[in-house]
């Protein structure tokens, strides 16, 4: 029994010596595939950057700010269309489904009505204070609502609802409003 204490004293050297240089190797072997995992990370990182960079450039948008307009056609401030297509201006219709009432309040709830106009083709890209001429001379001020279209089947003629759905942001249509005051209204005021 008293040669235990010894054996165990040689075993426990002799593992020791094992473990440190095993554990250097072990270590430098972590090291690395730390390394390697870190770097496999990173990449990983850089390509989702990557791609959330693609989406958001993939992505139409549409602003609409409120103006004053002579009747016959508004500006739609900015508009950004992946793939090219059309600023198209929609009448704001009363949520409530009466269709021949006129929104004059933005704070009102309302939808996207008739299209009362759109723009000519515009390729895939930015575009800043596009002109949209109306169908027909607004009578009053109003809400206005612009819209983003594709050109789905590449004509570059605007030809909805046949073709040239609207772009869609998380199944939604890609639209602004804005408050449309005429500007006989604006002289009439300020007189």
């Amino acid at each position: 029994m008293i040669p235990m204490p010894r054996a165990r004293t040689i075993g426990v050297t002799v593992v020791a010596a094992l473990v440190l240089l095993s554990g250097a190797t072990l270590g430098f072997a972590a090291t690395d595939a730390g390394t390697i995992q870190e770097n496999e990370t990173e990449n990983e990182t850089a390509d989702n950057e990557t791609a959330d960079n693609e989406t958001e450039t993939e992505t139409a948008t549409v602003t609409f700010e409120n103006q004053t307009s002579n009747g016959t056609a508004v500006a739609v401030n900015n508009t950004t269309l992946p793939e090219g297509g059309f600023a198209v201006i929609h009448a704001a219709a009363p949520a409530d489904g009466n269709e021949n009432e006129t929104v004059t309040n933005l704070s009102a709830e309302y939808e996207p009505g008739a299209v009362l106009g759109n723009s000519t083709f515009l390729d895939s890209g930015e575009h800043e204070n596009v002109s949209v001429e109306l169908n027909e001379s607004l009578e009053e001020s109003q809400v206005l609502i612009a819209m983003a279209h594709q050109d789905t089947n590449d004509n570059e003629t605007y030809e909805f609802p046949e073709a040239d759905d609207p772009y869609t942001s998380d199944d939604e249509p890609v639209i602004d409003d804005a408050m449309i005051t005429l500007e006989e209204e604006m002289n009439e005021t300020s007189e």
